[in-house]
């Protein structure tokens, strides 16, 4: 166990699974197939859900970013990040894969890269193809879901579980572009410890590899600096700043009616405050902030 900077204790997580070390292979093998890289990440942590090696793997071919789940986040807190990344040299584009919300700008931006591909195509004296795109990203940010949205219909199977999109398949997007599905993608190591809790906090992480209650006080601290007023308008605090993690599980649990979990750690507590954090019911806020490192 290590501390971090508040003196609460966090779990150094390590994940490193055999198919992870294929998929791997698989995407440097893969992506000399494409011409674009669609990286799916969960906008409540755009750099904490990025696999850090990937950049290097697929380079020079650009990347996408798809901010998954962009509806349970502040719209201007988003922008921001939009703003930052693309600045970064990504491409990033905000989406809802469950509803399709920003399938077509995803669209627009690969035809958009691809333009000059297709002027050299023609430079060449060369058949115009369609573009080629594969999608990847970790375990448990909607990858399958974003493809079943591009494709309109299922064609990846979808799960909550790490792993659970298997094999390869080409995919036709409209008529006019080419997917290629491949497994989703996760780093070899979590450097960070609070990297660890920011993917438990958003169910990426399996519950095995974490303690919820743990995970439930980091949120619970993040909400209070970052929007207090969420807490105090959903559970009815009056001053939830003055009131530390354990204070607001003991409050939330009082609340809720879960007097069982009193003198006991507060476990149903944790499990419904991350359940609740998860459906954007207690607070639309991005995990990661903008410092560098973070």
């Amino acid at each position: 166990m290590k501390e971090n900077n508040t003196g609460e204790k966090i779990a150094a997580y390590n994940w490193y699974p055999g198919h992870m070390v294929r998929a791997r292979r698989e995407i440097s093998e893969n992506v000399k197939l494409v011409d674009i890289v669609v990286e799916v990440t969960d906008a409540r942590a755009p750099r904490s859900t990025r696999n850090p090696e990937l950049e290097s793997l697929v380079a020079p071919k650009p990347i996408i970013l798809v901010l998954n789940k962009k509806d349970l986040v502040n719209p201007e807190e988003l922008e921001v990040w939009v703003r930052r990344l693309a600045q970064d040299g990504l491409h990033p584009v905000g989406m809802v894969a469950t509803s399709g919300e920003g399938k077509k700008a995803v669209i627009q931006t690969v035809e958009k890269l691809f333009r000059p591909i297709v002027q050299d195509m023609k430079n060449r004296k060369r058949r115009v193809r369609p573009p080629r795109i594969m999608v990847v990203g970790i375990p448990n940010v909607g990858k399958s879901t974003l493809i079943n949205a591009l494709a309109g219909k299922k064609t990846a199977r979808t799960g909550s579980q790490p792993g659970v999109t298997r094999g390869k398949q080409w995919v036709r997007i409209e008529g006019k572009i080419d997917l290629l599905d491949t497994p989703g993608l996760m780093w070899p190591r979590l450097s960070v410890p609070e990297q660890g809790l920011k993917l438990a906090a958003l169910g990426v992480l399996g519950p095995k590899a974490y303690s919820e209650e743990e995970v439930a006080r980091y949120v619970l601290r993040l909400v209070r600096e970052i929007e207090p007023q969420a807490l105090e308008s959903r559970f009815g605090f009056k001053d939830v700043q003055s009131l530390d993690e354990n204070q607001i599980l003991e409050s939330i649990a009082s609340f809720r009616g879960f007097g069982e979990d009193e003198g006991t750690g507060f476990p149903k507590t944790a499990h419904f405050v991350l359940g609740e954090f998860r459906r954007g019911r207690i607070a639309r806020i991005i995990l990661d902030r903008h410092e560098p490192g973070t």
